[in-house]
């Protein structure tokens, strides 16, 4: 690891909760903290959120004892962030989102989903209601015929060398779908990295008892019946279920659960 986390903030109780959650990683890990602020012309002066900033990073350093700087970056955030995250070279971003509160939340939802998928790292995606997770245990990730899973197995290796992870290899079964060669692939390979390192995992495999666009309401079903403390998903859908994807994506990220949310395959670094 680098040992160096990002965490965006807009100074909104959602990025102050994903700031708590990044501390308590990046103590667990010896990480170094930077909070991000992408500065526009709509909320507050630049004076005053550099003075807020500021602060927020001297409390983390005298509270934690962790090495926290603070940006402030003048532009649009989609694209200071992935610029930032490309040009500094981080190990994972821990970032806040108000959830479902009405029509502008869900337009949010989408932005979101926009923001990760423009991300080359692992993302963590935190509700303002999400539990604070001081320990992983449980992560669920769902089977994928994506050619980017490998990302998904080497972000839970990520968290696995830090935490006890038990992670479950799920999959939902349609009647009639029969699994490409390119998905029995990756549950074959994610399987076989995840013995050889010792991370323990449970294969689940559930018939379909729950319609929803790409099985998100059975998936986050599921990953709340086990009290999972994350789950996984890909930031970038294929062109093949782009529209049946995105609604999955965003319910995922807005899950009425409030599960953290590790998002991987994000566009690379030019």
């Amino acid at each position: 690891m680098k040992k160096k986390i990002i965490i965006p903030t807009d100074l909104t109780e959602a990025a102050n909760h994903a700031i708590q959650q990044a501390i308590v990683i990046a103590v667990k890990t010896g990480s170094s903290l930077t909070l991000l602020h992408v500065l526009d012309d709509k909320h507050g002066s630049a004076k005053d959120i550099t003075t807020t900033l500021q602060a927020e990073a001297e409390k983390i350093r005298q509270t934690s004892g962790l090495n926290c700087e603070n940006l402030i970056i003048e532009g649009n955030i989609f694209d200071v962030i992935p610029n930032v995250v490309c040009e500094k070279d981080y190990d994972l971003m821990v970032i806040g989102t108000h959830g479902i509160k009405g029509i502008r939340q869900m337009l949010f939802g989408a932005d979101i989903l926009k923001l990760v998928a423009k991300i080359p790292l692992p993302v963590l995606v935190v509700q303002e209601e999400s539990p604070f997770i001081v320990s992983f245990h449980k992560l669920v990730l769902p089977v994928s015929s994506h050619v980017t899973f490998q990302s998904a197995v080497e972000a839970v290796l990520l968290f696995a060398g830090i935490y006890p992870i038990e992670v479950h290899l799920y999959s939902v079964h349609k009647p009639g779908f029969i699994w490409s060669d390119q998905l029995l692939k990756n549950i074959e390979e994610a399987t076989q990295q995840f013995e050889a390192r010792g991370v323990k995992m449970i294969r689940v495999k559930e018939e379909q008892n729950v319609y929803s666009q790409g099985y998100a309401k059975q998936t986050l079903n599921y990953a709340h019946s086990v009290g999972a403390d994350a789950i996984w998903m890909i930031s970038i859908p294929s062109k093949e279920e782009y529209y049946q994807a995105q609604p999955y994506k965003e319910a995922v990220l807005l899950n009425e659960f409030y599960i953290p949310v590790l998002c991987t395959g994000g566009e690379t670094c030019m």
